[in-house]
């Protein structure tokens, strides 16, 4: 995540989502994997400008979440903090400080221990999970969130929600990176299922559970999908 992306389409589904998770009765602890923002001469700079859905009605049950961040998009004053309100959270932990490749290993402990007993843990990494091209402490993997940071989370007794960007391989190849977690010691037993979403660029938010929280949560994101959410986001089982 960037400050610059704030306020985004994938902020509403993603924010949507989390707040239906959070209403259900889960703490959420979410790391927003913060890296700091693209410069104005980079390629990559417009990956936040879907904006565009803030100028028509809202098109789902949560109006609020919705005026909150046209407000933010409007006042240009696109920051992670804003997301941060009190009013739109209860028992919910944020995690925003820079991750700096080099310094990954004391961030991650750092961040391990400020969202120590939450329910839920949320990683919010700008591309996703660890790609064998880029290693954690290159100078572009902190925009990757690591299979073992995911599993110390789950460990730590933590159900856990991964945003990952889809790449470009055949969907069955690209599946195998989030069946890795079922070769993992820590998460074997996890039970696993993912939502996409699809609007512009197709993103996905792996779920990895506890047994304890599983039926809870699936409950409540089978609820949440009954609403025009299902416009946005879609459920695939693992």
């Amino acid at each position: 995540m960037k400050n610059q992306y704030t306020g985004d389409i994938g902020d509403y589904s993603k924010l949507g989502m989390l707040r239906a998770i959070n209403q259900a009765g889960f703490s959420l602890g979410i790391n927003w994997y913060l890296t700091p923002d693209e410069p104005s001469y980079s390629k990559t700079v417009t990956d936040g400008k879907y904006t565009d859905y803030l100028k028509s009605d809202c098109d789902t049950p949560d109006y609020e979440l919705f005026e909150h961040l046209k407000r933010i998009v409007d006042s240009e004053k696109r920051a992670v903090k804003y997301l941060e309100h009190n009013k739109f959270w209860v028992n919910t932990l944020f995690y925003d400080k820079i991750l700096e490749s080099k310094d990954r290993a004391v961030w991650h402990n750092q961040a391990l221990k400020f969202l120590y007993g939450k329910d839920i843990i949320f990683c919010d990494p700008d591309n996703g999970l660890e790609v064998k091209s880029t290693k954690p402490t290159a100078k572009d993997g902190n925009k990757y969130t690591t299979y073992k940071e995911v599993a110390d989370y789950y460990k730590n007794g933590s159900s856990v929600i991964v945003y990952n960007h889809r790449d470009r391989k055949p969907e069955t190849e690209y599946i195998k990176r989030f069946l890795k977690f079922r070769e993992i010691k820590e998460t074997v037993d996890a039970k696993m299922f993912y939502l996409r979403a699809s609007r512009f660029s197709v993103r996905d938010y792996l779920f990895i559970i506890h047994e304890r929280h599983f039926s809870d949560l699936e409950n409540a994101i089978n609820k949440f999908l009954t609403t025009k959410w299902s416009n946005y986001l879609t459920k695939y089982s693992l």
